[in-house]
């Protein structure tokens, strides 16, 4: 019980204090979009969008939780960092934005978006393309002051942000005031997006004269080079088998507001435990992950404790026409994500210390054995695919994966105990 205590400390409650601020909004963006026809369909669609975006901030912010707290001067060389090199981020950032801007439509119809919703799509993804670049750049910035432990000033700031979220959303999106619907949707958080970037940037502390950089490039490149390879692929064989798939079966707006009800009110603790991990290990890769792992026993019982909410949520709040099928599509999905909130501990871990080698491992293994298998037999004929076929097949790879994950990590930790072993032995020696 102790162990478990020392997880909920000051940064493990502000983090999940973080989680649920958006909640409100959330519900209401999604309550207001239940109104328009298609809405949830097309707010489905960022899915497509964030996934791309997703592989360029994996690829730069993944490595910097080793690298900006591996430093001796750990405080000072995160400033310099993080200031130089915010501007190249933001270089490749905006080319990057850029040119997916332009290829919106091609990338629209490889996705296979249905027609009746194409046209209003693209609108809303143009929209969407630049909140989609600011954000990476204020992710680059709050893993920054995530490490740094610069959490309570965060926690202010996202609450008024929160609110000034609220307030764009009923401005904008239901049809009692403006009635923009999904694209309602995408300028508020554009507004809001722009707002964080300018506010983190400027809490920056400035930096010692004559400081000079001590930041280790290579290492950081290499580090790159495994983010970029993992994320390309699992985001990819994602992207293809996962969400082409769900358009195909025109279900993309069940598996929205299911998903996003999963991470919006589930797994806060998971994500909020995950932020701690990172900030933890990324200063001692020594620690014990025993106290996190208990405490997912707590968050399971807490997501048990969520499913009748959800419903009421779906056939009460959301008022959608078949919640009974956003039901039962939620509880198909839970096992997996059960899965995923001990997987997630590890993979924060491998991350944090710069073991990006064995995500990339865990990530390739898992989509050969599965997802591309799955797509083969999906080519041949002989897997058809449904909502509940595309459900049992993330499933089926989240436990791949998990089961790759556990077994590297009791075999590193295993290593780690001999070493130490020995090394003891030899200084009895001595």
């Amino acid at each position: 019980m102790n162990k478990i205590k020392n997880v909920y400390n000051k940064n493990y409650i502000i983090f999940l204090c973080l989680g649920y601020l958006p909640i409100v909004w959330k519900v209401c963006q999604t309550a207001f979009l239940s109104t328009f026809e298609n809405a949830l369909k097309i707010m489905g669609q960022v899915a497509l969008l964030s996934i791309i975006f997703k592989c360029l901030q994996e690829t730069l912010i993944n490595p910097l939780f080793k690298i900006l707290g591996q430093n001796d001067n750990a405080e000072e060389e995160r400033l310099v960092f993080v200031r130089k090199f915010f501007l190249t981020f933001a270089c490749i950032v905006c080319v990057f934005t850029t040119v997916v801007f332009f290829l919106l439509q091609p990338i629209m119809k490889i996705s296979h978006v249905p027609n009746e919703i194409f046209d209003s799509t693209l609108v809303f993804l143009k929209i969407m393309a630049f909140t989609q670049g600011l954000q990476i750049l204020v992710q680059y910035l709050f893993t920054f002051h995530s490490i740094s432990k610069n959490t309570k000033q965060l926690f202010y700031y996202l609450l008024i942000n929160c609110l000034v979220n609220l307030v764009l959303l009923i401005a904008l999106v239901p049809k009692f005031t403006l009635g923009l619907g999904a694209n309602g949707v995408a300028i508020a958080t554009l507004i809001v997006n722009v707002g964080l970037l300018i506010y983190l940037f400027l809490t920056l502390p400035k930096v010692k004269a004559n400081k000079t950089l001590k930041f280790n490039i290579k290492k950081y490149s290499t580090l790159t080079v495994f983010s970029f390879l993992e994320t390309i692929v699992r985001n990819a064989v994602y992207y293809f088998v996962i969400l082409v798939f769900l358009n195909i079966v025109n279900n993309q707006d069940v598996y929205y507001v299911v998903n996003d009800f999963i991470w919006s009110f589930m797994l806060v603790p998971v994500l909020s435990q995950n932020n701690c991990i990172k900030q933890e290990v990324s200063i001692n890769n020594k620690i014990s992950l025993k106290p996190y792992f208990l405490n997912n026993i707590i968050i399971l019982l807490y997501m048990v404790m969520l499913i009748p909410i959800a419903y009421v949520l779906f056939n009460y709040v959301y008022c959608l026409e078949n919640a009974m099928l956003y039901f039962t599509t939620l509880l198909q999905m839970l096992p997996c994500y059960f899965v995923f909130v001990f997987d997630n501990v590890i993979e924060s871990y491998f991350i944090a210390s710069g073991k990006l080698h064995h995500v990339f491992m865990q990530t390739f293994l898992t989509n050969i054995c599965v997802y591309v298998t799955a797509y083969i037999l999906y080519v041949v004929g002989v897997w058809q695919i449904t909502l509940s076929s595309i459900i049992a097949l993330f499933s089926a790879g989240m436990i791949v994966s998990s089961l790759y994950a556990i077994i590297v990590f009791l075999c590193l930790k295993k290593i780690e105990k001999n070493n130490q072993n020995k090394r003891e032995n030899l200084a009895t020696d001595c």
